[in-house]
């Protein structure tokens, strides 16, 4: 048998031993290509001795001329054609004429072609499709305070005091100067039976010298409500005319669009059109907000259903169309707030009304915050006894879990939200019984505000994404080769087979467990300021 002749080339790469980054190659035909080409100068040797892995070789060159060597790759050529890629962990001067190499294999180069990723619990990783809405799972994230990037009213109710008019609901109807008052019946109106009849004045001068003549004719009993409406609810017309009768609620669709602001900063990563990072906050400007996800819309915009009945203080609502998979979401609706009652001369049913429909949206608040205080003591209850007793012995399992905390997570530490935002602005929370100066402002009607999280902090996140993905928390084959410049990819007890070392597997696993990023081109590595486009 020949002498064994073994291959040895020393390098300079920009791959480290931790194993955060590392180069994907098509083929091995490719690798080998690009490791060879980084050779350091004339320092390839192709008459060593056997070389063995995780050992040392022996380079009989000066200390200082091949210092800067943090690589080799080796082939024991009589014995077989494999490539093995090392880094060289040491430099160690002998003498003048030699110097000891002591190598690690590189785990991930010597065996990309000869393992097999299966499935495996995926805990981030670079998504495969970023359309806006796939990606969901939260991320506990530091979000900061949210700021309006566009507002919009609903100018079909109460855009100005125009738009509001007077509706008298009597009996009879008694106009100026005429003797005796014609009776009437009842009607429907919005598909709301009355027993009285509505008549609708536009302006205080049309509704005056009404109220005299009821006053003058000793007929005040016959005025069984007096309140403001916007006219889209009132069907006619004609000033001082008797309202038609209608079966079904007053409805229109209201449009408004997607507005992903971020505070003008302009995302790679789509989960920052998302919620928590953007949606629609609508407000009826009384005491009630409802958020609305963009993702959740079926459409370019968010659209919503308002029906109206004309009934004293008004019945007004508003639902979220095609949203959640639901044509009209009932669940997720808005009430609008009460439209005022007038007084007027004698008249104890509108006094009672304006003292107590207002007041209705207060108890029911009441209501809400004492069984919200009842699960609260519960919750609390429960947290009590779990913390005296069934948490024993909790710190001595996290710190031994600390110890494990790789340098990504040490990063999603220090992105994770530190405190407890309030979602609200910080005053007093609704406009409770606010409706008359709400509606004297041309106020009472829905509002529509785009939120998001501002500039620093979109900026900060996507970064965090560009470089680590979304959260995936799945079980899957990792995500591979998709990604134009790079891709991460971090797992839980990672699955992989292949025609490896037991130790080097037992390794190669840890790498992903650690979170690794795969690089196209190595001029490339670290630079997360590339457009890393899905392929």
């Amino acid at each position: 048998m020949s002498n064994p002749i073994t291959k040895v080339y020393l390098l300079d790469v920009p791959l480290e031993a931790d194993y955060k980054n590392t180069l994907y190659f098509a083929n091995a035909s490719a690798q080998q290509s690009y490791f060879q080409s980084k050779v350091i100068g004339s320092y390839s040797y192709n008459d060593f001795t056997y070389q063995r892995k995780d050992n040392i070789i022996r380079i009989p060159e000066i200390y200082d001329n091949i210092c800067h060597c943090n690589y080799v790759m080796y082939q024991n050529t009589n014995y077989s054609n494999k490539w093995f890629y090392a880094f060289v962990t040491d430099l160690e001067y002998i003498n003048d004429g030699r110097t000891d190499l002591h190598i690690k294999t590189d785990v991930i180069q010597t065996w990309l072609f000869d393992y097999t990723l299966k499935t495996s619990f995926v805990e981030r990783e670079h998504t495969s499709n970023d359309t806006i809405g796939n990606n969901l799972l939260p991320e506990d994230l530091e979000l900061g305070e949210y700021i309006c990037n566009s507002y919009m009213k609903d100018y079909n109710l109460n855009d100005s005091d125009t738009d509001l008019c007077y509706i008298l609901g009597t009996t009879h109807m008694i106009l100026p100067n005429a003797t005796p008052p014609k009776e009437y019946g009842g009607g429907l109106y919005n598909g709301i039976y009355s027993g009285v009849m509505y008549y609708r004045f536009n302006s205080v001068q049309d509704i005056d010298p009404i109220i005299k003549a009821y006053a003058e004719a000793g007929a005040n009993d016959a005025i069984t409500g007096l309140f403001m409406a916007p006219k889209v609810l009132a069907s006619n017309l004609l000033v001082s005319s008797l309202i038609n009768d209608s079966t079904e609620p007053y409805t229109y669709d209201i449009s408004v669009s997607k507005t992903y602001g971020l505070g003008g900063y302009t995302p790679n990563n789509n989960k920052l059109k998302t919620f928590p990072y953007c949606y629609l906050l609508v407000d009826n400007n009384n005491g009630a907000t409802v958020k609305y996800n963009y993702e959740y819309f079926n459409s370019t915009a968010c659209v919503f259903t308002v029906n109206g009945v004309l009934t004293p203080g008004c019945s007004i609502r508003m639902v979220p169309k095609n949203y959640k998979g639901v044509t009209l979401n009932e669940i997720e609706g808005i009430n609008l707030g009460k439209y005022p009652t007038c007084a007027y001369p004698v008249d104890m049913y509108t006094n009672w009304l304006t003292q107590n429909a207002m007041n209705l949206s207060v108890a029911t608040e009441r209501a809400n915050y004492k069984g919200g205080m009842g699960a609260a003591k519960t919750g609390v209850g429960t947290v009590l006894a779990v913390a005296s007793g069934g948490l024993l012995g909790t710190g001595d399992i996290m710190g031994g879990i600390d110890q494990m905390v790789d340098a990504s997570f040490d990063i999603k530490n220090i992105m994770a939200e530190k405190y407890q935002h309030s979602l609200e602005p910080p005053q007093a929370r609704g406009n409770l019984n606010a409706g008359d100066v709400i509606t004297a402002s041309n106020n009472n009607c829905f509002h529509f505000y785009n939120m998001s999280i501002s500039y620093d902090f979109a900026r900060r996140i996507d970064k965090y994404f560009d470089m680590f993905g979304y959260q995936t928390n799945m079980v899957k084959v990792p995500n591979s080769n998709h990604r134009s410049k790079w891709w991460y990819t971090k797992t839980v007890s990672c699955n992989l087979d292949g025609n490896v070392p037991q130790n080097d597997l037992l390794e190669i696993k840890k790498c992903y467990d650690n979170g690794i990023t795969f690089w196209r081109n190595a001029s490339e590595i670290e630079n997360y300021s590339l457009t890393n486009g899905i392929v």
